[in-house]
C-alpha cells in the first residue's frame, strides 16, 4: 500500500551512494531525512542528485545535523520546497506494536519505474512489506522488521497506518541496512575453511523517526 502522502515525498538520491530520501514538516519548515552513510564527510553545503523528470538535479542542501556513534541518520535543508504542503504525514513510532505490518519504499538497485502522467515526473519507488519483529530501546532505538531489505533503499521511510486506517499513514523510522551475519565456506570435503561470505539475515534494521525530530529541532 503506497499512499500518495509518502509516494510524493519520497526520493531517489545520489551522494556518496545511491539511495533514498524523504521530506518532513517539523515547526513549518521542510526538512529532508535520509541515511547518514549515503552522505561523504562534507560539512556545511552539502552537493546532493535528485532523480526527476528522468533527471538528475543538484540541490545543494545544507546539513542541519547528522547522527553520531550508530546513529544512522542525517538531516539536510534543501534550497526550495521538494514536497507540497497538503501532503501530511506523521512522524511517529508511538502508537505502533510488536506484530504489525510495516511498509518501506525505495530505490533498490539503482531501479526506479514510470507511474504514468499522475506521478508529477517523480521516479516510481518500490514498496516492501514485513513485520515488526523487535525493538530495541537503545539508544539509539532501533526498529527491526522481518522483511528482505536490499541496496537501495537505505534512508527512505518505514511507515504503518495506525490502527490500520488507510488514511492515516505514520512514519515510524529511517531504514538503515540489514542484518549481516558470516557464514563459512566449505572445502570439497565438506569442512569449514576460514574463509566467510556474509549473507543477508531477512532483518531490516531502522532508526526511531524521533530521532531525526531531535536532529532538526536542534
Amino acid at each position: 500500500m503506497l499512499p500518495t502522502n509518502i509516494f510524493y515525498r519520497t526520493f531517489f538520491v545520489r551522494a556518496a551512494q545511491y539511495g533514498t530520501a524523504f521530506t518532513l514538516e517539523i515547526n513549518g519548515k521542510e526538512y529532508l531525512v535520509t541515511a547518514r552513510h549515503l552522505l561523504d564527510k562534507s560539512t556545511g553545503v552539502h552537493a546532493l542528485q535528485v532523480l526527476r523528470k528522468g533527471q538528475w538535479y543538484a540541490l545543494d542542501c545544507s546539513i542541519v545535523a547528522v547522527g553520531r556513534g550508530e546513529l544512522d541518520i542525517a538531516v539536510l535543508r534543501a534550497p526550495v520546497r521538494l514536497t507540497e504542503p497538503g501532503f501530511t504525514v506523521d512522524p511517529k513510532f508511538g502508537d505502533c506494536f510488536v506484530g504489525q505490518d510495516m511498509f518501506f519504499v525505495g530505490f533498490p538497485y539503482k531501479m526506479s519505474v514510470d507511474y504514468g502522467p499522475n506521478a508529477d515526473g517523480q521516479p516510481g519507488v518500490f514498496v516492501k512489506k514485513g513485520t515488526l519483529s523487535a525493538v530495541e530501546a537503545g539508544p539509539p532505538k532501533m526498529l527491526y522488521v522481518d522483511a528482505i531489505n536490499n541496496e537501495g533503499f537505505s534512508g527512505g521511510p518505514l511507515y504503518y497506518f495506525r490502527n490500520g486506517n488507510l488514511n492515516d499513514p505514520c512514519i515510524a523510522g529511517v531504514v538503515s541496512k540489514f542484518k549481516v551475519e558470516h557464514e563459512f565456506v566449505i572445502d570439497k570435503a565438506g569442512d569449514k575453511t576460514e574463509m566467510t561470505v556474509p549473507y543477508n539475515t531477512g532483518f531490516l534494521v531502522a532508526y526511531d523517526i524521533a530521532h531525526a525530530l531531535e536532529l532538526a529541532r536542534r
